[in-house]
């Protein structure tokens, strides 16, 4: 069954909507003949009072209409339709709500309300669900709680703009969904359907920024991870003992899970989809748009080779590194601006606002010219792993070349990794030790 076509039969059923039962309406009655006296009117089948009576729903009408169409994943603003995960299993709304609240000698007096009750859940779910219903409040009263003080600062910054500027009016709309977001999911009571919820403020949370950015203001300061998309660990996992799983593979790399949570603050749904359950929306441009973006200054999380070699932090026996002297004042993105192509010509523009023009021809030795000297080591390296090959296939001792290779081989890889250009002089000393390592291997090697 489609999930179109599943929540018209459910909505039907949840809402007691004759439709959904399939009946077919009941013919109009007979005009009376004529001259005759109009014939009092009938009690209407099912209603809950006799002809005559005071109807409740002159007052009381739509009851629960919010809370059904929060279940079924509908009403909010700017997401697509996400349907509880236990409406799309038909669970009813009798399934949860099973406390009583009245005695049932005072029901028939005051009527009857059915409160949810946790025992529900466990009966169904377990004792690991134990807390489950009480987790989703909570958590999704403190999204509330962050919300609050952004929504009141983006209504401070809109009450002194121009209506006339078309950025302001834009912000105006985005305020105004971000607060019906907000209501919405109070109102409607979000634990019904928690992930839909917890993505209307995702997204409401998201508009207030964007609509500070318009007004010319910054936004609201505060630890927002979790109403960024961190809430499924906190709303699900850790209540069901699901544990973080410490790394993962991603178009064919092993990347550090756990990392990216709990050090580098990514929502979960930065990568994984709200709708449907563990499915990876990220792609590659993905990974890009957080790692290169404009906001992200921690470069040496992931650049490890580079901003250790850089600092002369590298450890190696083959030569002496001290650190860049640049190393103490310029961070990486001093240099680098992802923003844009992470071209040589790039970094040589960002030189610019610290040195005059002459120094673009030191980079150009450090990056083109020092190729050349890569080149050569690896030359050199080929050449004494050439030697030491025929050397075995001779049977004469190698030992001491097979060292020698091994070390002139750790030396260039290490260069090719670390860049020559985040240390020039690290860099020289290590493909000089190169050569003196291979030169001597391909020495030794020959008879």
């Amino acid at each position: 069954m489609s999930r179109g076509a599943l929540v018209l039969a459910l909505l039907g059923a949840l809402v007691g909507g004759s439709a959904a039962g399939g009946a077919r309406p009941a013919a109009p009655p007979a005009a009376p003949p004529a001259g005759a006296a109009p014939a009092p009117p009938a009690a209407r089948p099912g209603a809950p009072h006799r002809a005559g009576e005071l109807d409740c729903t002159a007052c009381h009408q739509g009851k629960h209409q919010g809370v059904v169409r929060m279940y079924l994943g509908t009403g909010g603003r700017g997401t697509p339709m996400i349907p509880s995960h236990m409406f799309q299993v038909r669970v009813e709304c009798s399934a949860c709500h099973v406390a009583p609240t009245e005695e049932e000698l005072w029901a028939g007096v005051v009527g009857q309300t059915f409160r949810p009750s946790e025992q529900a859940c466990i009966g169904c779910h377990g004792e690991r669900f134990r807390g489950m219903l009480g987790r989703w409040s909570t958590t999704l009263a403190r999204m509330q709680e962050i919300l609050a003080p952004k929504l009141a600062a983006a209504r401070g910054a809109l009450g002194g703009a121009d209506p006339r500027d078309p950025r302001v009016r834009t912000a105006r709309e985005r305020i105004d969904d971000a607060e019906f977001n907000t209501r919405y999911v109070a109102l409607a009571r979000g634990v019904h359907n928690v992930f839909y919820a917890a993505d209307l403020l995702k997204l409401a949370n998201g508009w207030l920024d964007e609509a500070m950015g318009l007004l010319g203001r910054p936004p609201a300061r505060g630890d927002d991870g979790l109403v960024r998309g961190g809430y499924c660990a906190v709303l699900c996992h850790q209540q069901a003992g699901v544990r973080l799983r410490e790394t993962v593979t991603f178009d064919g790399r092993s990347l550090p899970h756990a990392r990216h949570v709990t050090e580098f603050g990514a929502a979960c749904t930065a990568c994984h989809s709200a709708d449907v359950h563990k499915a990876v929306t990220a792609t590659p441009q993905t990974c890009g748009s957080c790692h290169h973006g404009p906001q992200n200054d921690r470069c040496e999380g992931c650049h490890r080779a580079q901003a250790d070699f850089y600092r002369g932090r590298t450890r190696t026996g083959l030569a002496a590194l001290e650190p860049n002297p640049m190393a103490e004042v310029v961070p990486c993105t001093g240099c680098h601006d992802f923003a844009g192509k992470p071209a040589r010509q790039a970094v040589a523009v960002r030189c610019l606002g610290c040195h005059d023009a002459p120094y673009l021809a030191l980079l150009r030795e450090w990056t083109t010219g020092y190729d050349r000297d890569v080149g050569a080591a690896a030359a050199a390296v080929r050449r004494a792993e050439a030697a030491l090959a025929a050397a075995r296939r001779a049977g004469r001792p190698a030992g001491e070349a097979d060292a020698g290779v091994r070390e002139a081989r750790r030396a260039l890889a290490l260069v090719r990794a670390a860049r020559v250009a985040h240390n020039p002089l690290g860099a020289d000393a290590l493909l000089q030790a190169a050569r003196r390592r291979a030169e001597g291997a391909d020495a030794t090697a020959r008879p």
